[in-house]
């Protein structure tokens, strides 16, 4: 794993607040965090989660989220493959569960995206932390 693109994804999520985010259906009962191979692919359907909020309420000329996707898979995943595709996928998972579950834009969205925020920073924190150690 490239100790530049852990350090990109810790730059882009520095919002914080609450870690009460959902987690993906297929990551129940595993910790994201304890294995560096699942924290990636977490990270991007968190990124996805954000894209979707993020173009819901702001109009389709918001695509941060999406931009940061487009950087990891820059740096992560370069050429076609396995991995590229599973990160491509899980972004997608992310983008959709939030699709499905919110219906307006408003308090709870705001508050969903800082617990978003803050679960994206510490992915990036322990990917960091799992290239240094």
């Amino acid at each position: 794993m490239k100790a530049v693109a852990i350090i990109l994804a810790a730059s882009l999520l520095l919002v914080t607040g609450s870690a009460n985010a959902q987690k993906p259906d297929n990551d129940e009962g595993r910790d994201p965090f304890a294995d560096p191979a699942r924290s990636l692919p977490y990270l991007a359907y968190t990124l996805g989660e954000l894209h979707y909020l993020a173009y819901a309420c702001e109009g389709n000329s918001a695509q941060q989220w999406r931009t940061r996707m487009i950087e990891l898979l820059e740096l992560e995943a370069p050429i076609s493959g396995n991995r590229r595709e599973r990160l491509i996928t899980a972004f997608n998972d992310g983008y959709q569960v939030q699709r499905q579950a919110r219906l307006r834009c408003g308090a709870q969205v705001e508050a969903e995206i800082r617990a978003l925020s803050a679960r994206g920073q510490d992915l990036s924190d322990a990917l960091l932390a799992s290239v240094i150690n």
